[in-house]
């Protein structure tokens, strides 16, 4: 309910016509009249919350979102895109931050929602929530949950920095920046066997891969089921399982288009099980 509240808010202020095929702009290079085309801001006036910025992860340039002093009022920095087309039941939102906040009561928050068309019909989501200083740029992924079974066709992105004190009349000056977004492959879970007799990580297939791959795990009782892939240096790429599962043997496809070759660990935490897999993508 926190994903939706906080997206319906800033969604139905302002509401788009354009559709777009994929995440528009997703790397903050194009900007019109001090926005970033195909996103849409809150900003008033003079007082700009949304900015290009050079520091960049990748390119030329990235979106600072900033809390500015309006007559010594916070003005929160709002961005989103809505009406993105998608065709597939994506498993995550990626994309790269920095985030310097003026206190411990300032964060980030990134949500992601899916639908099948209509505004009012929302079929997944996913939301998460920074805070403390990130000085350099760091990898996020937003695991995408789905109500039902339906294919989404239309995605919403929203970003905001906001002062979560009581009051909520702080955090002036604290910013994020945002750069290179992109939609994680799909994640479906499928049952494949009859109850195994132990908890298993089977190594993926086929190794290496590009750009997809399958992984198979086992629990022998109803489980709450982590299944996460990091990169060589431990950083999180995404989360593709993250739910209770009942006893049985299950196949997950890991997409890794967006990704550069190299390493990648899948961990799998199920009950008191843990292990890892080393998974090679070739590019």
């Amino acid at each position: 309910m926190k994903i939706i509240t906080k997206f319906f808010f800033v969604f139905f202020l302002v509401m788009q016509v354009n559709t777009f095929s994929q995440i528009p702009n997703a790397g903050f290079e194009n900007w019109t009249m001090d926005d970033p085309d195909g996103w849409s801001t809150l900003d008033f006036g003079f007082y700009n919350s949304v900015t290009q910025s050079s520091d960049n992860h990748s390119g030329s340039s990235a979106a600072k979102l900033e809390i500015v002093d309006f007559g010594g009022n916070p003005i929160y920095a709002f961005m989103f895109a809505d009406s993105i087309g998608v065709s597939e039941r994506h498993g995550s939102l990626n994309g790269y931050y920095k985030f310097i906040p003026q206190s411990d009561k300032d964060v980030l928050d990134i949500a992601v929602l899916m639908s099948d068309g209509s505004v009012f019909n929302f079929i997944g989501g996913g939301f998460l929530e920074f805070g403390g200083t990130v000085s350099s740029y760091t990898q996020f992924s937003v695991p995408i949950d789905y109500f039902s079974s339906e294919t989404p066709d239309t995605a919403f992105i929203e970003f905001i920095v906001v002062d979560t004190s009581k009051d909520g009349s702080g955090g002036i000056g604290s910013y994020a920046l945002i750069d290179d977004l992109s939609f994680g492959g799909p994640t479906d879970v499928e049952p494949v066997d009859q109850i195994p007799s132990a908890y298993s990580l089977k190594q993926n297939y086929p190794n290496p891969f590009n750009p997809s791959t399958k992984i198979i795990f086992s629990i022998t009782e109803q489980s709450y089921v982590d299944l996460t892939v990091y990169d060589i240096l431990g950083n999180e790429i995404t989360k593709l399982v993250s739910d209770n599962y009942p006893a049985g043997e299950y196949s997950v496809d890991f997409n890794a288009e967006n990704l550069p070759g190299g390493v990648y660990i899948a961990r799998l935490s199920a009950g008191k099980y843990l292990n890892a897999i080393k998974m090679t993508l070739l590019k």
